[in-house]
């Protein structure tokens, strides 16, 4: 049976600050906070000033996405703050200080603002639809003198300088933002570490814990067993109130090298999705991992794919948290780790695990369980050896693979511990110019980008230039990575493992008007708006001009969605309309419309 731990106890929330309120907090509470958490790091504790910013927004926040969030490939830098379903809602500074950058691309954060203040700190403000005032006018002004939507530039000291409480732009939906909310950021100015906002003071303390929805328990290696098998079992978990446990009451059998993770997440009151702050495992009594998300640099952030069950999230989108640090993951965000977090069980006892997750207000939930342990039984434990891959890659150095027709470079640093590379090729697919090659699998994450080249078979001479390689995948079709012809083969860089080809681009992109036709009277309306689409390498860029002139064209890049909206540079009478866009191979296609205003 499961042993419950009757000893634990579980303070109720504490609230550090109440907006509006000037109460600071005694030397005595303080005193009973170290006494009833020895040794334990409380969320706020570096003293993040909680009276100097205020909120980005005029009416109560709900987050939808919290600061540490673990997601593929990075983790969440902000905290997403709903907008209740549309665009244009006010945002406004923070407290006093400069922009010192604006970033506007068609993807990532779309259009944000970066908005420095003399304490030290950087806000952030991503997804806008529309930045404000003398803001607006500068980034426009800065769009048409370079010719490009696209725009990342450092902004001069002084030149636009906001006060606490001024408007500086307009909630959106912008960059790769899947619907209408506010992504807000808090840095340090000095070095860009992104820091957790709610440690700042202007969300209001919640009393809800942590919610902890799975349990799994991991052999380590090829000799460890959990229930007499040599996989992973993943248990639900239930329970209220902070309190929970295991839905399966069985005690757990184990035996040698084990590693735990654990699903949590935190939903407080009226939707606001604060997330885990702080996650303690001990075995025992002892705490043998704890981790810590306060604040990270973003030279870390892929790292997430280390910390999470990588596969599991592939599969079905279960995002475990492992109590293990890999030999290349450098999160920062690890303490008190005892070997790696893996724990060895070899003897005949019962052994009480905790978890202990706390959440941005000390609001704690706890799960407590039981594993039996076993010393290594050899006919149950003589599983085959892990599968023999083509060729060992080791995490510490540069690893080359090269095979006919295909090179393939891995470079130090770009795994999470070593790996046995599984390897093989299956014959062409429809539109391929080379064998399918068929490189380790997508359930193993890579950290920096890697160098694969394909040697093309019977590529017509014209086609070189169109060439690039190409992921297949489900059903035969293709993804393009990019890549160059050049001296008999086609090189990228990719990411990510899977299965790759050589295939051609020869289309030219789509171009369809959704709100124009040729001499079309346009009085009546305050935009122009065009679809364009590619079917394989991509949209390299676009020009749209005006009666000759360059106009600044809004590019949505997940609708797919070119927007012109009316300015002083459409003329009364007629106006020439030209839009002319390339794909990366060079394909180009053009349309024409001439509108009547």
């Amino acid at each position: 049976m499961i042993i419950q731990d009757k000893c634990c106890f579980i303070p109720k929330t504490i609230r550090f600050y109440r907006p509006g309120s000037t109460m600071r907090i005694s030397s005595i509470v303080v005193l009973i906070l170290v006494l009833t958490f020895p040794g334990k790091q409380l969320a706020g504790q570096n003293h993040y000033p909680r009276n100097y910013f205020r909120s980005p927004v005029n009416f109560p926040v709900s987050l939808s996405g919290s600061f540490g969030e673990i997601r593929k490939n990075h983790f969440h830098s902000g905290i997403d703050i709903r907008t209740q379903g549309v665009q244009g809602k006010p945002v406004y500074a923070v407290a006093d200080g400069y922009i010192s950058r604006i970033n506007i691309s068609p993807g990532g954060f779309g259009k944000a603002l970066y908005l420095t203040h003399p304490n030290g700190y950087t806000s952030v403000y991503g997804h806008l639809k529309s930045c404000a005032g003398a803001i607006g006018t500068w980034i426009k002004t800065q769009q048409y003198k370079q010719e490009s939507f696209v725009l990342d530039t450092s902004v001069p000291v002084g030149i636009l300088k906001v006060k606490k409480g001024d408007i500086i732009a307009y909630s959106g939906n912008s960059g790769s933002s899947a619907g209408p909310h506010l992504h807000f950021e808090i840095r340090d100015s000095e070095n860009q570490d992104v820091i957790d906002p709610l440690l700042f003071g202007f969300v209001a303390a919640d009393g809800s814990p942590p919610k902890i929805s799975y349990l799994k328990i991991y052999p380590h290696d090829e000799n460890a067993l959990v229930n007499r098998k040599n996989e992973p079992l993943m248990i639900p978990v239930s329970g209220a109130g902070g309190t929970c446990k295991l839905k399966n009451s069985d005690t757990i059998e184990v035996s040698g090298k084990i590693i735990f993770g654990i699903e949590t997440s935190d939903n407080a009151e009226g939707g606001l999705k604060t997330g885990v702050n702080t996650i303690d495992l001990s075995v025992g009594g002892s705490v043998i991992f704890s981790q810590h998300i306060e604040r990270f640099a973003f030279s870390e952030t892929r790292y997430a794919n280390s910390l999470m069950d990588y596969p599991s999230f592939i599969r079905s989108k279960h995002k475990v948290q492992r109590s293990y640090v890999a030999p290349n993951n450098k999160l920062s965000v690890y303490r008190d780790v005892k070997n790696q977090g893996v724990y060895t069980f070899n003897d005949n006892r019962a052994h009480k695990i905790r978890y202990r997750v706390t959440d941005d207000f000390g609001n704690v939930s706890t799960l407590v369980f039981c594993v039996r342990s076993h010393p290594a039984n050899r006919e149950i434990s003589s599983v085959s050896s892990s599968i023999m891959g083509s060729q060992t890659f080791k995490y510490q150095t540069d690893n080359h693979f090269d095979r006919p027709g295909i090179k393939f470079d891995v470079p130090k640093d770009a795994l999470y511990e070593d790996l046995a590379f599984d390897y093989f090729t299956t014959p062409p697919v429809h539109g391929s110019f080379s064998p399918v090659y068929h490189l380790q699998d997508q359930f193993t994450p890579l950290n920096t980008f890697c160098t694969l080249s394909i040697h093309p078979d019977n590529l017509p001479g014209p086609l070189k230039s169109k060439a690039l390689i190409v992921s297949v995948e489900g059903g035969n079709r293709f993804a393009g990575r990019g890549g160059k012809f050049e001296n008999g083969w086609v090189t990228t860089r990719i990411r990510d493992f899977g299965n790759f080809t050589v295939a051609v681009d020869t289309t030219s992109p789509v171009i369809r008007a959704v709100n124009i036709f040729n001499n079309k009277k346009v009085s009546r309306q305050s935009s122009i708006m065009i679809k364009v689409s590619d079917n394989l390498s991509g949209i390299q860029s676009y020009r749209g001009t005006l009666n000759g002139k360059w106009i600044l064209m809004d590019y949505d890049q997940k609708n797919n969605l070119l927007t012109y909206s009316f300015d002083e540079r459409i003329k009364s009478g007629k106006n020439h309309f030209v839009l002319v866009v390339t794909d990366a191979v060079g394909n180009s296609s053009r349309f024409e419309a001439n509108l009547i205003r």
